[in-house]
């Protein structure tokens, strides 16, 4: 790692741009509960105004001068992703009670012509397809930290800082969809998949892991593929080593997402295309901060 890219970026006023990102969202999503008019709403808004200051306040600080503590400093937005996903299912109903499957479903047709989600796996019945397109999907959780640890490695706290915005975006501008554009998914909806892509060892653990930790209305665009592909993307900017790595695995989450019925086809496309703003949103973010640091 070079001296030049373990410096780092500027301490000064105004923080990271994975700070700035995260503050922004915190203090939307403020905004949005307090808009919604419910004791929970109330709670939610004003836990996310203190956090969003606790963020501000951090952002003064200088970063730590070496080791874990200055990686997690930079990265520590994605640390806080399980958290503001889970309470999403409090979130998503304080301005809408239910939820625009129809709409999202009208889209489906008049794009592919059928329910994507349900054609797949019907016209591809076979078990070792779903146990690789299943394994894709779980792989989600090691993409993220992956793609972090591989940019830091490449290019030191710069890099980190980069991969990290990048990451964050992709994940809180899906949140926000969710937020005043509910979408259950077919999961919710359509039957569960049947026969052989059904049966293995990889479907059940998967499906358990969704029981427990899935938030219904969160479904579009699908964070999954927007966070992998922004990963990758954010890998692929560091290092192309990396990124060649998390080539596949992204790839099979990305199909796997409407193959398991976790996602339509509509979810997918419009994970991508916020995974895409977000990687071309980063450097301009990074360097309006650096200019007035």
């Amino acid at each position: 790692m070079s001296g030049a890219a373990e410096a780092g970026p500027r301490h000064g006023r105004g923080g990271l741009a994975s700070d700035v990102v995260l503050a922004a969202y915190l203090l939307v999503t403020a905004v949005l509960a307090l808009a919604g008019g419910s004791r929970a709403g109330l709670v939610l808004g004003l836990a996310h105004g203190a956090a969003a200051a606790a963020v501000v306040l951090l952002a003064r600080r200088p970063l730590p001068r070496a080791g874990l503590p200055r990686f997690l400093r930079v990265a520590y937005p994605l640390l806080l992703m399980p958290v503001l996903y889970a309470e999403l299912r409090v979130l998503d109903q304080l301005l809408f009670h239910g939820f625009f499957d129809p709409t999202v479903q009208g889209w489906e047709q008049a794009l592919f012509g059928t329910q994507l989600s349900v054609a797949a796996a019907r016209a591809l019945p076979y078990d070792w397809l779903s146990v690789v397109l299943h394994l894709g999907y779980v792989s989600y959780y090691l993409i993220v930290p992956t793609a972090a640890v591989a940019a830091y490695l490449a290019g030191g706290v710069r890099a980190l800082e980069r991969a990290t915005t990048t990451i964050a975006l992709g994940f809180f501008i899906c949140y926000l969809f969710f937020v005043v554009f509910p979408v259950a998914g077919p999961r919710y909806l359509f039957p569960p998949l049947s026969g052989p892509p059904a049966r293995s060892e990889v479907y059940a653990v998967v499906h358990a892991i969704l029981d427990r930790g899935s938030s219904k209305g969160t479904a579009f665009p699908s964070s999954h593929v927007a966070a992998s592909v922004s990963s990758l993307l954010a890998a692929w900017r560091e290092s192309r080593g990396a990124g060649a790595i998390l080539l596949l695995p992204v790839s099979a989450l990305v199909v796997g997402t409407v193959y398991g019925r976790f996602h339509y086809g509509v979810d997918a496309l419009a994970g991508l295309l916020v995974a895409a703003a977000a990687f071309a949103a980063t450097p301009w973010l990074v360097a309006r901060l650096a200019a007035r640091a």
